[in-house]
């Protein structure tokens, strides 16, 4: 009888797996199908005369939000909309005469500068229109710095913030941890060193404050990035420039005291601000940010559902986070967190087949990593800009410094934001060695081996001398082929270029100056330029990898087998651990009291 029941349990079992699966594939399907009618045409939101727009700038995040083949549940219930979506939406409105203005809750900012630098720019774009922008916030920065916020909002019209509220306009810096002193505590040694002085990221374990070329790093980059943040709020609130730094030195600003100071136009609660607007406006409806940008037509003719030609499509590839070798690392949502050099020349090849595809940007938005994944994708963006087919150019974001700048310089042209961090042209080289600390907790090793000598690697080891001049040679041809490689990238003799490189980082406005980048420029300048080198006045962005259906992960086209055969092993995997703990589970709830014998047994002995 016990038998039978666990047959028919196990039976039960498996069916309930596969009804989840089967519900969330549905699901899927319907996600997939939905979002193809609406970009056709259909079940679109419908826009009304007398339209306000409404931007809530905590539901912008990231750059790009391109959508992978799995786990696309989170990303399409969530509503969270990308910098380049908001970009080309709040383009729309400005041409849309149903759209009569822009209203801002700015309650909280999850961009970084260069990102907030963009968005600035397409509200000012969006004022050309003649049509007002508002913005409103409780705070422009409480306990954090508000400087980031309240430039985004000193391009607006009215700026207003309620009566509790300050206006935290403390100018930028930079802090950094440093971990020496804790190392030789816990005595941990740090084995190997960086090219060149500039390269401070040896410094956080290796010094117990700045070095002279750390300081000199950080300070001129916060002088460059500050300049043009006070420059603009000074342009757009008619507030001298010097005025602008007198109160960036001092504590915030209560709300009495930035109303006095011309930094904000009153003192109001979001209803009120939001009156303010209609009076001034007359608008009888609010559609969202987010809405709108559904309304928008697509020209893609999807399933043969649209008659409309379709102009001329380029790609954006994103290389977000860390840049190592493999595949990237995908968050539940569907996006990418890092840069994996497998999927990146997989997007790369793909683009490059697709005769659909005119052009490609690349958004790097990366910190850099390995070398040698580095390398990977700067040699196939190489190989391309030889076959010269199609033109591939870059767009910096936040941050593309390292091998976030070596996967930039082979492009045809580089555009960045005065506020991007770029640069960071050096190496870092080194291992942490652990055999005292480990001795000091009472742990010791043993090791055999084939080799005469202790494995480089090794953290229970020190370098031998002829190890230590491996590590030397090794930093010099590495820094050395990044300098020559960069030299030739960007057209600059290899002495000029190697006195900018030297592992230091730079703002974009100092980058175009020493010639590192091509132009001062956010995604939709890069847009732009990629169309005229086009001869287009119309272009269709895709997004690689592209927004696709739940079937493209059963039936893909990759042609790099492994990665197809990697994202099955990840997708059994899931749904192995789901099988484990459903057993668990089961077999916990339906012990027949052996958990309890067990115990029972324990207490009497």
């Amino acid at each position: 009888m016990k038998s039978i029941f666990r047959f028919f349990r196990n039976i039960f079992t498996v069916i309930g797996v596969l009804t989840v699966l089967t519900v969330v594939s549905l699901v899927m399907l319907i996600v997939s199908i939905s979002d193809k009618i609406s970009k056709s045409g259909g079940f679109k939101e419908e826009v009304f005369e007398n339209t306000l727009l409404t931007i809530n700038t905590s539901a912008i995040s990231g750059d790009v939000f391109a959508q992978t083949d799995y786990m696309v549940l989170n990303s399409y219930f969530t509503k969270q909309i990308s910098l380049i979506d908001t970009l080309s939406t709040i383009q729309n409105a400005a041409n849309d005469p149903k759209i009569l203005g822009i209203f801002i809750n700015m309650n909280s900012l999850k961009l970084n500068y260069a990102q907030t630098e963009e968005l600035r720019k397409g509200l000012a774009e969006f004022k050309k229109s003649g049509k007002p922008v508002y913005v409103w916030s409780d705070s422009y920065g409480e306990i954090a710095s508000g400087t980031k916020s309240y430039f985004l909002a000193s391009v607006a019209d009215k700026i207003y913030i309620q009566e509790a509220g300050a206006i935290a306009f403390n100018g930028l810096e930079s802090t950094s941890a440093f971990f020496k002193n804790t190392l030789e505590k816990l005595k941990i040694e740090m084995i190997g060193g960086k090219r060149k002085e500039y390269k401070t990221y040896w410094n956080t374990y290796t010094e117990e404050k700045f070095t002279d070329a750390h300081r000199e790093s950080a300070e001129s980059l916060l002088n460059s990035l500050f300049s043009k943040i006070a420059a603009e709020v000074s342009e757009s609130r008619k507030i001298p420039i010097n005025e602008v730094y007198r109160i960036a030195n001092q504590p915030p600003l209560s709300s009495k005291q930035a109303l006095d100071a011309n930094f904000v136009d009153g003192i109001k609660y979001l209803d009120e601000a939001v009156t303010e607007m209609k009076t001034a406006t007359k608008f009888t409806r609010k559609m969202s940010l987010i809405r709108y940008n559904k309304s928008s037509v697509d020209f893609i003719d999807i399933a043969g559902l649209s008659t409309v030609p379709a102009p001329p499509q380029i790609a954006v590839i994103e290389i977000p986070g860390g840049i190592h070798r493999g595949e990237s690392d995908i968050s539940p949502s569907g996006n990418p967190e890092s840069s994996g050099s497998a999927t990146i020349v997989s997007l790369l090849k793909k683009a490059w087949r697709d005769d659909n595809i005119k052009g490609i940007i690349l958004r790097v938005n990366s910190p850099g990593g390995s070398v040698v994944a580095s390398e990977t994708i700067w040699n196939q963006i190489g190989a391309m800009r030889r076959e010269n087919r199609k033109p591939i150019i870059v767009s910096m974001g936040g941050v593309a410094a390292s091998g976030g700048y070596y996967v930039s310089m082979g492009a045809e042209k580089i555009f960045a934001d005065h506020c991007t961090i770029t640069g960071s042209i050096g190496v870092v080289m080194g291992k942490t060695y652990t055999r005292e600390f480990f001795n000091m907790l009472g742990v010791t090793f043993d090791t055999a081996s084939t080799a005469d000598t202790p494995n480089i690697f090794s953290a229970l080891d020190r370098l031998t001398p002829e190890q230590t001049e491996y590590f030397e040679k090794m930093m010099d041809e590495t820094y050395d082929s990044f300098v020559s490689r960069a030299a030739q990238g960007r057209g600059i003799e290899k002495s000029e270029l190697e006195k900018y490189a030297k592992g230091r980082v730079w703002s974009g406005e100092m980058a175009k100056k020493h010639g590192l980048i091509d132009e001062i420029g956010g995604f939709t300048d890069a847009f732009d330029f990629m169309k005229k080198r086009l001869g287009t006045a119309e272009a269709k962005l895709v997004k690689y990898p592209r927004e696709s259906d739940f079937l493209t992960l059963i039936f893909r086209d990759d042609e790099d087998e492994t990665l197809a055969a990697s994202r099955f092993g990840k997708l059994s995997s899931m749904l192995n651990r789901l099988v484990r703990i459903i057993s668990v589970m089961d077999r916990e709830i339906n012990s027949d009291g052996e958990l309890y014998r067990l115990e029972e047994n324990i207490e009497i002995d």
